[in-house]
């Protein structure tokens, strides 16, 4: 069993992955330093400008598992996972608010989570207008949260406005996910892990009568329902483009595994998608008492090896030489790649996964997720640094 325990993934109940992981990881560079980290050779990359690719740190701060941006508004808004939010302007940590990257947060809701394992203030989004926030967190108790709060025009967020829209019952204590997008008409994304432990013990991720292992659409006023796939294990970040929806899905024993959920707009409960677990460990049967007819198979897929161990995900780039592409990572090599963005569902091996993505970077330090904010991609590091992608 290995389990994405974002506190200390490679630690002690970060079971099977602690050798591999130790040594493949490299020290982040400080937030001050102008560092490149390893790049991939031109060779392995289908554009030599591909090739020259760099990665700037731009600030620290405290186990960074998310980011977001809000219409009309030029800040990056970073998510630590300890229960904070905090804003970032043109280099300048906190911008016109007052908030401060390295102390003073713009939302605080640690009293309500515990960045612990798997858990804590994990996703954020804005409703398309800006003025309200919405968060995933888990509960005290260990369930999920959605809620949402009032936004000022200036970035401020109204502790006071917090409203809960729908809590999920967490089994264990692992494969929260976490992530949350906004549909352009106003709707929730919310992918939901399988509710944890190993090997998807109670068969909830293919059941749907149980909203583990989905992805769910959210009434943001009533709280409303929908599942719109079923079969992923743990879809740790998300990222909603062109209408497909992109799922760095956290694999078991062998492999690691990207899908994409495509027309997101027009899925209900009719036309559900179904990824396949726990029939199906990416394109391998897994659970012999499970079935998955109608299994959507992984864009990509790549073995528990070099490669790593544990997905981070990523997002779709709209700006530099990577536009057009999704970038990923993994949190056990540190190796971030890309793929053409126009993929599309495939019976793929570890042998096709090195043809279709390029390898940019490798022994980045513990990159828990690559966000977009308006036009530019962010590696998060759970050990405190944020880097752009430049190039």
């Amino acid at each position: 069993m290995r389990r994405l325990t974002l506190a200390l993934l490679c630690g002690a109940i970060a079971l099977g992955a602690i050798g591999a992981c130790s040594a493949q990881r490299a020290t982040a560079p400080g937030a001050q330093d102008d560092t490149t980290l390893v790049v991939a050779s031109a060779e392995s990359s289908t554009s030599a400008d591909l090739s020259a690719l760099t990665l700037s740190p731009i600030a620290e701060l405290e186990q960074p598992v998310d980011a977001a941006y809000r219409t009309g508004d030029d800040a990056v808004y970073f998510v630590s996972r300890t229960g904070t939010i905090h804003r970032y302007v043109n280099g300048d940590a906190g911008g016109d608010t007052g908030g401060d990257a390295f102390g003073n947060p713009v939302l605080d809701i640690s009293d309500l989570t515990e960045g612990d394992g798997e858990r804590g203030l994990l996703g954020l989004a804005f409703s398309p207008d800006g003025s309200v926030a919405y968060v995933n967190y888990t509960s005290r108790s260990g369930d999920t949260v959605v809620a949402s709060l009032n936004v000022a025009a200036n970035g401020t967020f109204d502790r006071g406005s917090l409203r809960t829209i729908i809590t999920i019952e967490q089994p264990f204590r692992n494969h929260n996910a976490g992530d949350l997008v906004v549909e352009p008409n106003g709707t929730l994304l919310v992918p939901m892990g399988d509710g944890g432990s190993a090997d998807d013990p109670l068969r909830v991720s293919l059941d749907e009568s149980s909203l583990l292992g989905k992805v769910l659409r959210v009434d943001a006023t009533t709280g409303a329902t929908t599942i719109i796939a079923k079969g992923l294990r743990n879809p740790w970040r998300v990222d909603l483009f062109n209408d497909r929806l992109w799922l760095a899905d956290v694999g078991q024993n062998k492999w690691e595994e990207v899908s994409v959920l495509d027309s997101v707009s027009s899925r209900t409960m009719t036309n559900l998608a179904d990824f396949g677990w726990s029939a199906y460990e990416a394109n391998e049967r897994f659970n012999d008492d499970q079935s998955s007819p109608s299994h959507t198979h992984p864009v990509l897929a790549y073995e528990h090896g070099e490669n790593g161990c544990s997905i981070s995900g990523g997002a779709v780039a709209v700006s530099g030489s990577l536009r057009g592409r999704y970038v990923f990572a993994d949190y056990c090599s540190g190796r971030i790649w890309s793929t053409p963005a126009d993929i599309t569902s495939t019976a793929s091996s570890n042998s096709t996964f090195a043809s279709l993505a390029t390898l940019h970077f490798d022994a980045v330090d513990s990159p828990s997720a690559i966000v977009r904010a308006h036009n530019d991609l962010y590696v998060l590091s759970l050990s405190g640094t944020i880097w752009r992608i430049n190039g």
